[in-house]
């Protein structure tokens, strides 16, 4: 329990739409280490991103809710249930942007385009730090100069259409840092990003991480970024998670057919041979198939994953996976 920041329990969230119930995350399970970063990987639209968002309480009702489970944040010896938190309380306020912090996808759109950069920093640091503005500027200033920008002192004044792609997802950094949080939810922080800067940005974060002492929930569809950054791996398809384990075991040997699918469509430099994707689509949220959702383009389907959904198999050394074949302890 010393080392543990996070726990997540049978987290089910669920969107009603106008074409029916939306079970975008469906009961996982799953906990998180002080200084660890965990890479949760999968198709767009697998959960990724909700369960994320059901970590910071940004699930707005009445068309998104979390229906059922539990997310438990350990503050020193004190636990606390974030489930049980209303989106507005006082004390998910405090927690939300000072202990859990978050860079969103798509910096552009995250960013407001009528507020300098430094407006924006100093915000969450006077709302959280309990600081007048001239503090808050020379913290949001100092928070930029941390993230790698050139001159920020003149960048603290500027606005997001000022910025590049890369400057502008140092900003969400700097912003999600500004208040030293205990944990840094990171979706997708490279997207759109030219190789260059993607390093550099992932090189940020690891430096960040150790500065700061933080854990990081990366969420990506790279795997190359999560061999990198990431020291255990969730999987997710259609909202469950069908393996988790240590990067390497899931890399070097992995077991669901779903991981072993993803890991072949990746290109491999000096290895000339054909790419595989997995045959056929992602089924609809709202039409799941009966029993295993991935049996329907799993190349080793059996009648029984028609039937019935898979439980977790410890398939081995803390690696576990969703998957018929591993019944009975065969590994």
């Amino acid at each position: 329990m010393d080392d543990l920041l996070l726990r997540v329990k049978g987290l089910c969230t669920y969107f009603h739409t106008e074409e029916g119930l939306v079970k975008a995350v469906d009961g996982i399970d799953f906990d998180l280490k002080r200084g660890e970063t965990l890479g949760i990987v999968g198709e767009s639209g697998c959960g990724k991103s909700v369960t994320a968002l059901s970590v910071m309480q940004l699930i707005r009702p009445p068309r998104g809710r979390i229906a059922g489970g539990t997310i438990e944040y350990i503050r020193g010896n004190e636990i606390i249930e974030i489930t049980k938190l209303g989106i507005h309380s006082p004390e998910m306020r405090s927690i939300r942007g000072k202990e859990i912090a978050m860079i969103f996808q798509e910096p552009m759109t995250s960013l407001n385009p009528v507020y300098s950069i430094g407006e924006q920093i100093m915000e969450a640091v006077i709302l959280h730090q309990q600081v007048d503005k001239r503090e808050a500027r020379k913290m949001a200033i100092q928070s930029l100069k941390e993230v790698g920008l050139s001159s920020p002192e003149q960048q603290v004044d500027w606005y997001p259409h000022q910025l590049s792609g890369g400057m502008r997802q140092r900003v969400m950094i700097a912003m999600a840092l500004s208040c030293d949080p205990n944990l840094l939810i990171a979706d997708e922080p490279t997207t759109a990003l030219d190789v260059t800067i993607e390093a550099q940005i992932l090189e940020l974060m690891k430096g960040l991480q150790r500065t700061h002492n933080m854990s990081i929930m990366l969420i990506t569809h790279n795997l190359g970024i999560i061999g990198e950054m990431s020291k255990r791996v969730i999987v997710m398809y259609l909202g469950k998670i069908v393996e988790i384990g240590k990067t390497d075991d899931i890399f070097y040997n992995p077991k669901h057919p779903y991981t072993r699918g993803l890991l072949r469509s990746i290109p491999t430099i000096g290895l000339k041979r054909r790419l595989n994707p997995i045959e056929g689509t992602v089924a609809r949220m709202t039409e799941l198939p009966h029993g295993c959702y991935f049996g329907p383009r799993c190349p080793r389907r059996m009648p029984i994953c028609g039937e019935k959904e898979p439980p977790q198999f410890l398939v081995g050394d803390e690696q576990f996976a969703k998957c018929w074949l591993y019944e009975g302890g065969s590994v």
